[in-house]
């Protein structure tokens, strides 16, 4: 009984505790964010791999916490000027939860997550997915397509 109890503890120790979630605390500071946006088309009835967009910016964000609320202020390397401090929603929305939308000629999937990879480093990631629904004969110009944002951050030491 005793090893079963020191094997559990054991893997508990092992699995980090829950530490691999980004919280506001964890954003505080300044970060390095890489931009590289894909995109990806349907052929034969699937979705080919993704290509790069040649979208890539790199974006300086920093994040503070004030009454108890989070705020960002960023800039790019094409800005001539930040865009000032805001409240970000950046946790509520970048859950990994799937939100999707059906309108009369096509159903709307986005997909947004944040990644904790180290004490330093973090994935935000956004997914957004656009079908065509084939019971609407619609004479506008629908088109398949799938496009993915991902942003790679690094804290500014």
């Amino acid at each position: 009984m005793k090893r079963i109890a020191l094997l559990g503890l054991v893997c508990f120790a092992l699995s980090g505790c829950g530490d691999d979630k980004v919280t506001k605390e964890y954003l505080v500071g300044k970060w390095e964010c890489k931009w590289d946006s894909y995109r990806s088309t349907m052929k034969d009835g699937k979705f080919t791999d993704y290509v790069s967009d040649e979208f890539n910016i790199i974006r300086n964000e920093e994040f503070k916490i004030e009454n108890n609320k989070l705020y960002s202020i960023s800039k790019t390397e094409i800005d001539d000027d930040s865009n000032g401090w805001k409240e970000s929603d950046i946790i509520d929305t970048h859950t990994g939860e799937i939100i999707e939308k059906t309108e009369n000629n096509s159903t709307e999937k986005t997909i947004r997550s944040l990644i904790k990879k180290s004490h330093d480093t973090y994935i935000m990631s956004s997914e957004y997915i656009k079908t065509r629904n084939e019971q609407y004969n619609s004479e506008e110009n629908t088109q398949n397509l799938r496009i993915k944002v991902e942003t790679i951050c690094t804290r500014i030491k």
